[in-house]
């Protein structure tokens, strides 16, 4: 179930959640129950619209009331920024606010006061993520195991050798659409660079892929180049 605050600004978020009830909430503008690694937890959210940010900026409100009294009333706060900035200066009380300023404004909330910030373009795009997040949240803990992925590095490639490539693998890595890596392919073909360089269309179909295309643009490139 989300809990949706029944105030202005926030009571319009539940004709876009579906199963959301309408209820008085302390702080925030939607809460839900999830699951926490031990037990269940509340979960937070307050919806700020772009020009409804600044404002809360320039009172003092957001930082000085709404961000703590969240952060002292659920497990994990969420701060959704919505809308698209349109000026690169604003004006709110008496006081400039830049683009710049109020990006790093968020910085410092998320970074030192421990809210998440989330950026939505609109009111419907901002419900489908508290949808998002209640279902991720609604997992048992145990279940969130994204971040326990093993990286494998992969083997070293064959083409990347240590050594000296022979002749006939830079001289084949010069052809068209060969390169180092598929040179390997045509070195175990051809014993020799002679053999090689008088093999025929079929000859060279029999490496991987090299089709009749390629093979006959290879065979004129070397009658080209002698």
């Amino acid at each position: 179930m989300i809990c949706v605050d029944n105030r202005a600004g926030s009571k319009e978020l539940a004709d876009l959640i579906p199963d959301s009830i309408l209820v008085e909430l302390p702080f925030g503008d939607v809460s839900f129950e999830g699951n926490g690694p031990d037990g269940k937890v509340e979960i937070g959210i307050e919806r700020k619209r772009i020009g409804d940010l600044v404002n809360s900026i320039a009172t003092g409100r957001l930082s000085g009331h709404q961000i703590p009294g969240m952060l002292q009333a659920y497990y994990r706060s969420y701060l959704v920024v919505e809308g698209t900035w349109r000026e690169s200066v604003m004006n709110r009380g008496g006081r400039r606010f830049t683009v710049a300023g109020i990006i790093a404004y968020l910085s410092t909330m998320e970074v030192i006061a421990g809210i998440i910030i989330k950026k939505t373009k609109d009111i419907s795009e901002t419900a489908d993520l508290i949808q998002i997040l209640h279902n991720w949240w609604g997992k048992k803990w145990k279940d969130h195991k994204s971040h326990l992925a093993i990286y494998k590095p992969p083997p070293i490639a064959a083409w990347l050798s240590l050594g000296q490539p022979s002749l006939i693998r830079r001289i084949a890595s010069e052809l068209p659409h060969i390169g180092l890596r598929r040179s390997i392919e045509v070195e175990k073909r051809f014993r020799s660079v002679k053999e090689m360089m008088e093999a025929k269309e079929e000859e060279w179909t029999e490496i991987e892929g090299v089709g009749g295309v390629t093979a006959r643009e290879i065979i004129k490139a070397i009658k080209e180049r002698r």
